[in-house]
């Protein structure tokens, strides 16, 4: 595979033009690793917001603990 800056861009450019023509909302991309291949998955608008809620709290409970030390 022949890799140069050009080359990076015009990949770049690719998943750009491929998320503008997509409808507004919460996506995920992901390579194959076993192929040349990348997906653009839609996922639900709430995907991965109680992940980060319960890692705030975590450092938040890591933040008031300092504290009282």
């Amino acid at each position: 595979m022949a890799l140069n800056l050009n080359n990076g861009w015009g990949i770049v450019r690719t998943i750009a033009d491929m998320c503008l023509k997509m409808e507004d909302g919460k996506y995920v991309l992901v390579k194959d690793p076993n192929k040349p291949v990348l997906r653009l998955y839609n996922v639900p608008e709430n995907t991965f917001e109680d992940d980060n809620e319960e890692m705030d709290k975590a450092a938040e409970q890591d933040i008031e603990e300092e504290a009282e030390e």
